[in-house]
């Protein structure tokens, strides 16, 4: 692997262990989930509903599809790069459009309580366009080396390690570097000092 396939490896594997933690989080409290995008009122109604009953499975679907596909068939570790890069980039899109039209609202991404801040969006379209590089490189190590047994080398131990410490910092960096206000649980921020909002005062 050369330094620029395993750094992009490395940081999209990080992205698709993020987005396992994240699946779990929303499959085991699907109640925050619900309340969350009702805060955020970005989705019809109907479509939130599904949303929030679907949003966990499919991060947890899409991120063990990457991982088994890595871990078991590399030769097709295309498809997963491929499949993470557009989970990510919705994900992106949709904490830009949260950011924009509901500022202060936190995304629910994970378990932080802050508002949704530049750096989550800029976190997901970092791990987007790795997942989308590591496509690429592997594509490009399959059809360069297609007569060569295992073309596309499986992570080592080291490769999972760094990309574990990725998910970690992933998790940790946006909720150091947001500045955002912290929400309550129900997830609406708390008001800013000489805010009239939620007094009663227009």
């Amino acid at each position: 692997m050369s330094g620029f396939s395993t750094l992009v490896t490395v940081v999209a594997l990080g992205g698709a262990l993020l987005l396992l933690v994240a699946g779990v989080g929303h499959v085991a409290r699907p109640q925050r989930v619900r309340s969350l995008l009702a805060r955020q009122a970005l989705l019809p109604s109907v479509v939130r509903v599904w949303t929030g009953r679907l949003l966990g499975a499919t991060e947890v679907g899409v991120a063990v599809v990457v991982l088994g596909v890595v871990l078991l068939v590399p030769q097709l570790s295309t498809v997963g790069y491929a499949l993470l890069a557009v989970a990510y980039a919705v994900l992106a899109g949709y904490a830009e459009a949260l950011r924009r039209r509901r500022p202060g609202t936190p995304c629910g991404c994970l378990a932080g309580g802050r508002s949704t801040g530049l750096p989550v969006v800029i976190r997901a379209l970092i791990f987007a366009a790795a997942a989308a590089a590591a496509a690429a490189t592997a594509v490009a190590g399959s059809v360069g080396t297609a007569a060569v047994a295992g073309a596309v080398i499986r992570p080592g131990l080291e490769l999972w390690l760094a990309a574990a410490v990725t998910a970690a910092a992933g998790w940790l960096v946006p909720e150091l570097v947001s500045g955002g206000a912290v929400a309550d649980s129900s997830g609406t921020p708390p008001p800013r000092p000489g805010s009239t909002v939620g007094t009663g005062i227009d």
